[in-house]
């Protein structure tokens, strides 16, 4: 078997591990049932309109305490979970406005732009967020999907690796 196939065996078995722990996670950002948990709710097995329900609860939110950066930072995750990307990203740019040091809204602003193919802002914006984020794992997934989609599944594999350690470390 040569070294590239090994390569994307090793790639694909990591990137496996991550989707689900990272679906777990954003699933708990949004409040939602995890994906682990066995639910008898039709919310959440209609994704399609409990995300809905989900973003309109988030903006009832914000109305109510408009300066917190964590819920308009759970709008920005829900829009993009939605696939708004130009709305969820005009959401992590009010939340940078006020604190550009706030990296899950870094994070979220990456993914937007890699999302949107603009992959080298999209890295500085990532690698802005991993020296931010005490809890990096979500942050070198993304850097791990960029390298990937560039096609550097060497960097890619070194990133979802790093992501994958801190994960064991406990952290998200």
């Amino acid at each position: 078997m040569g070294k590239a196939v090994r390569v994307m065996i090793v790639v694909f078995c990591l990137l496996s591990a991550s989707i689900l722990s990272f679906a777990e996670e954003e699933q708990q950002l949004v409040g939602q049932t995890s994906i682990n948990e066995k639910s008898d709710s039709p919310a959440v097995e209609n994704l399609g309109n409990s995300i809905d329900q989900a973003i309109d609860s988030a903006r009832q939110k914000i109305k109510e305490a408009p300066s917190s950066l964590k819920d308009k930072t759970a709008l920005g995750y829900l829009l993009l979970k939605k696939g708004s990307l130009e709305e969820a990203g005009k959401v992590f740019d009010e939340v940078l406005e006020v604190n550009g040091n706030y990296h899950e809204a870094l994070t979220g602003k990456g993914i937007v732009l890699s999302r949107m193919g603009k992959d080298q802002e999209a890295e500085e914006v990532l690698q802005n967020a991993l020296q931010l984020n005490p809890n990096p794992v979500r942050t070198y997934y993304e850097l791990g999907l960029l390298y990937e989609k560039r096609g550097d599944f060497i960097q890619a594999n070194t990133e979802y690796k790093k992501g994958i350690e801190k994960f064991k470390q406990g952290r998200k």
